[in-house]
């Protein structure tokens, strides 16, 4: 995924994959469309998820585990180092927030990025019969 990704591209990619599985047996439409239910995310949970929570919480929703361990952990190291009266941590905060600034503003780019990935990677297990 690439967060410099035009917005056109995207949507052409989508369209490709709809035009795709609409060319799938209806048996396999239906296996898709329910993995497609089971594994896809809510753009506006995973927006909201941004919003709301510091500490990289959006990040667990879209499986990306060691970004949020990474993040989470300098989150806590940056808070007790600030406790400790340690002002050169407030670096670490600022880094924290310049690289979360693009994915907050970005959140329903970056969710339908990831649903688009989960279904190219459904259909062509669909496809393939696996």
């Amino acid at each position: 995924m690439r967060i410099t990704q035009p917005w056109q591209e995207l949507k052409t990619q989508e369209a490709l994959l709809r035009d795709q599985v609409n060319g799938l047996t209806p048996s396999q439409k239906k296996r898709y469309f329910a993995e497609q239910t089971r594994q896809l995310k809510d753009p506006d949970t995973y927006a909201v998820l941004n919003w709301a929570f510091l500490g990289g919480f959006h990040h667990l929703y879209l499986r990306k585990y060691r970004l949020f361990i990474v993040e989470c952990t300098l989150l806590v190291i940056a808070i007790i180092g600030l406790v400790m009266s340690q002002p050169y941590f407030a670096l670490i905060l600022v880094g924290l927030v310049l690289f979360e600034l693009p994915q907050l503003f970005l959140a329903q780019k970056i969710a339908r990025q990831y649903n688009y990935h989960v279904s190219r990677s459904i259909y062509e297990h669909v496809r393939h019969g696996d």
